[in-house]
């Protein structure tokens, strides 16, 4: 489903990621974890081309893209990756002057030319699905971030991806409103939907996971079962990472 091959980013001279190999069964889901300025975003962001790759290759659903240093794509091919991709932004980024549920039939009449009353329905069940049913006609800022977050990925499965990318999707939520997005994420895990997900939250990680990845200074330090990358690891930067995460937990 997911195969990345020396995959490399560089912004200027600064190279953000440099090297990454990994791959991802169908129905699988993979955690990215580690310290700020790791390269996780970038990674996620490069899986469907908001940021070009410098060089390496990426294959998602079975269309592989290679690159080069000055290479620039046609868009044909930024489009057909990201119709193979969704992605979950910590910020939401929902349409302030749509509705929950025009903000999930945007991308189904725009992009797949569904019929407005289809796409609705379809919106409508997706709503009950997430726990919001009864938001369909509320705006964004009629909603709490848990809320709004929910939508978001709402809105990104409406388009039925073969890969779904969420980037810390709880990070910019208040502490009791990150269960109700955990619970969505969890039921789509259950679903069998291929997903990467870049979060902070380790309990989930070993619930959900069936890969966990360590970045640190774009590159993948360690990589797993949640039982060996969380609970056996004997890589001293894993260690580190994790016993800076629990202390924080602490305070």
């Amino acid at each position: 489903m997911l195969e990345i091959m020396n995959l490399k980013k560089s912004f200027g001279g600064e190279q953000v990621l440099r090297g990454i190999n990994l791959s991802l069964e169908k129905g699988k889901v993979l955690v990215v974890i580690g310290p700020s300025g790791s390269g996780k975003t970038t990674l996620l962001r490069c899986m469907n081309l908001l940021e070009t790759p410098t060089e390496g290759s990426l294959s998602v659903g079975g269309l592989r893209l290679d690159f080069s240093p000055g290479q620039k794509l046609g868009r044909n091919d930024v489009l057909s990756i990201r119709k193979r991709t969704g992605m979950v932004f910590q910020s939401y980024n929902l349409f302030p002057h749509r509705t929950a549920a025009e903000n999930i039939m945007e991308g189904l009449i725009t992009v797949q030319k569904t019929g407005k009353e289809q796409a609705r329905h379809h919106a409508l069940e997706l709503l009950q699905k997430v726990g919001l049913e009864d938001k369909a006609d509320a705006y964004p800022f009629q909603l709490s971030g848990g809320q709004q977050q929910r939508i978001g990925i709402a809105r990104a499965v409406a388009m039925d991806p073969d890969l779904l990318l969420f980037d810390e999707p709880t990070s910019a939520l208040d502490p009791e409103l990150v269960g109700e997005v955990l619970k969505v994420i969890k039921s789509l895990a259950s679903e069998g939907r291929t997903m990467v997900v870049v979060i902070h939250e380790m309990k989930f990680a070993e619930e959900v996971a069936d890969q966990v990845i360590l970045m640190d200074n774009g590159v993948i330090v360690e990589q797993g079962t949640p039982q060996q990358v969380l609970r056996q690891s004997t890589n001293e930067r894993t260690r580190s990472f994790l016993s800076r995460l629990n202390e924080q937990r602490d305070i």
